[in-house]
């Protein structure tokens, strides 16, 4: 009997092709080797790798969230009914939560060349915590603080410039 494919499974195919697609992009970058030994093409294949795997991830895991074919009283396996019945387990999507990280992402992109990477990058993370719904808005306000601040210097370090708030680079 032929199963019909779930949204879910169209996903897992989904970041699949992404990560060969990419993988196959990734022939016309050059390789050569850069000042630390690793070349460019170094970090775009993890993110490759990781695609796959997680599409690989995602489709395995629904695969087998049912189990083998789950059969019904009536002995007949009804893929309708099995469909409608984890709809309704996974409920309606939440588009506030989403609108909410959403806009943080744009005003992101937006602020960063003029308010810098730390102040920008707070808003980002404390955004997607208020999407998040998390019962600590201060704490969350102060973590996403040091996180972006740890990510400016971390990148300095690299030899990568952000943009700053601050002449001098340290905010």
């Amino acid at each position: 009997m032929i199963k019909r494919v779930t949204g879910e499974q169209w996903l897992a195919f989904g970041v699949i092709l992404l990560g060969l697609f990419m993988a196959w992009q990734l022939q016309d970058i050059s390789n050569d080797a850069g000042y630390a030994g690793i070349g460019p093409r170094f970090f775009p294949s993890l993110v490759v790798t990781g695609l796959i795997v997680a599409g690989g991830a995602l489709l395995m895991q629904r695969r087998h969230r049912n189990g083998p074919d789950t059969i019904l009283s009536d002995g007949e396996n009804d893929a309708e009914q099995l469909e409608a019945e984890e709809d309704a387990e996974r409920g309606e999507a939440d588009w506030r939560m989403f609108a909410i990280a959403s806009g943080s992402l744009i005003a992101h992109m937006a602020l960063i060349s003029l308010i810098g990477f730390t102040l920008a990058g707070t808003l980002l993370c404390f955004g997607v915590c208020r999407a998040l719904e998390t019962r600590r808005p201060m704490l969350d306000l102060l973590l996403s603080f040091l996180l972006a601040l740890g990510l400016f210097h971390l990148f300095k370090w690299l030899g990568l410039n952000l943009p700053a708030l601050l002449t001098g680079g340290v905010l």
